[in-house]
């Protein structure tokens, strides 16, 4: 071992250098922040001191496990503090507190089962992928680890028991394994990970989007049948194809009527979305305006009660929306699925999302326009929605190609040669003729 300042042709280096010798290799290098030889001496000592240490590992794993902060720079971070540290690394896209709240919940679920099963597992680092795979299997066959869920809001806050086994979908199971990724992946550096547990394990296949269009006949009864409750939530959301938590929190700040536009950032992706108005909304919301402001105008929320409510707890207002539709209108609201303990949601306020795409292909409104309202709703189910509306409109207007294209004699049935041609006729007379014939119609039955 030897420690000294070279000696150049301007003289001695200002550093000290280190050498010695270790099993037939030698090692070299600069005592770095070394002002006197007794620091040189014990960085060298240091030095060599891990060099012989690394040398009695028995594989590449076990030298990475046992040297990782001298490899990384990394240091301890608890487990139970690691979510709020993530929170303070910089990210493309800033979530709402809402999101925050959530992805809260689901470390705090994975840092449950940790504590139960791996007491002794307490800082990020020492998370390995036994522990992240035992965590996902968890989910899958049983659900959240942590069955008592906590909900809290403005003036309420209670607690309910998750008993239901099996019942994440693959989308909340992937959304799950998502975040416990992203945390670990944004403190890699700060707590000397060398590999994410959670990146190699693969994620479920995408199941098919649960909810259903409502068809032109739900529609009508929803219509005929809401009150004053209901009425607002769905003549929003049919015209904007909002979720239910921004059509709650709608603001008048965020309606232009000047400009005929709706613009909202929307709470589940902090994105803004910009939403012309039809006619019939304008109108509709000009309504509320008029006779809910206070006389200072002041009023915050286009509808203060739905906002109160979903503030405090969300799901009472999805529970107002389900037992309308089941009750008032009779529309079935979920479906059993084979793979699912519990039964999934089909048809509810979120409907009217996919609602939207499907008249708004119907009525060649192009994709773009339609994926750029709609905001979050993927790319392929927008593209669904849409393409299925374009079948329909193809389908009405096959409907009406000559009946020798199909190679089939036509329909002998002299009624039902009548009904065909009422039915051509109606296509082809003017909107207040039709209106004039349906009475008529009416007045006959």
């Amino acid at each position: 071992m030897s420690v000294a300042r070279r000696k150049t042709s301007k003289g001695e280096t200002a550093e000290y250098h280190y050498a010695f010798a270790h099993d037939g290799k030698r090692y070299r290098g600069v005592c770095e922040n070394c002002k006197t030889k007794k620091q040189a001496d014990e960085y060298e000592r240091n030095i060599l001191n891990t060099v012989k240490a690394a040398a009695t590992q028995k594989s590449v794993r076990a030298l990475v496990e046992n040297f990782r902060d001298v490899l990384t720079g990394g240091q301890a971070l608890n487990l139970a503090d690691a979510y709020e540290l993530s929170l303070k690394k910089p990210r493309k896209r800033q979530p709402s507190e809402e999101l925050i709240r959530t992805k809260r919940s689901y470390w705090l679920d994975f840092l449950f089962f940790m504590q139960a099963n791996y007491p002794d597992i307490t800082t990020l680092a020492n998370v390995r992928a036994c522990h992240a795979e035992a965590y996902i299997q968890q989910l899958r066959t049983d659900g959240r680890f942590n069955k008592l869920i906590s909900y809290s809001g403005t003036t309420i806050s209670k607690t309910r028991e998750y008993l239901h086994k099996g019942n994440l979908s693959a989308k909340t199971i992937n959304t799950y394994q998502q975040v416990l990724s992203e945390v670990f992946q944004l403190l890699a550096r700060d707590a000397g990970i060398v590999d994410n547990p959670f990146a190699a394990i693969p994620k479920l296949g995408r199941e098919a989007e649960s909810r259903e269009a409502f068809t032109e006949q739900e529609l009508i009864l929803i219509r005929d049948n809401a009150d004053d409750f209901i009425l607002p939530l769905f003549m929003i959301a049919i015209a904007t194809a909002l979720r239910e938590g921004d059509i709650c929190t709608l603001k008048w700040d965020e309606i232009n009527f000047r400009d005929e536009v709706i613009v909202k950032k929307m709470r589940k992706t902090g994105n803004y979305v910009e939403i012309p108005m039809l006619p019939p909304l304008k109108n509709y919301l000009l309504e509320l305006r008029n006779h809910a402001l206070p006389e200072d105008g002041s009023s915050t929320y286009v509808l203060p009660l739905h906002a109160q409510m979903y503030l405090e707890n969300s799901s009472g207002v999805s529970y107002r929306i389900k037992r309308f539709l089941e009750q008032k209108c009779g529309i079935k609201t979920t479906k059993q699925l084979d793979n699912r303990s519990r039964a999934i949601s089909v048809k509810d306020l979120h409907s009217c999302r996919h609602t939207f795409c499907y008249y708004a292909g119907l009525y060649g409104i192009p994709l773009n326009i339609v994926q750029s309202i709609v905001g979050h709703m993927t790319l392929e189910m927008t593209k669904h929605y849409s393409a299925h509306a374009n079948l329909e409109a193809k389908r009405e207007k096959m409907k009406q190609l000559p009946a020798f294209l199909t190679l089939i004699e036509p329909c002998t049935d002299p009624e039902e040669s009548e009904r065909e041609k009422l039915v051509t006729l109606a296509h082809s007379l003017p909107i207040a003729e039709v209106r004039r014939l349906l009475q008529v119609i009416c007045e006959i039955k």
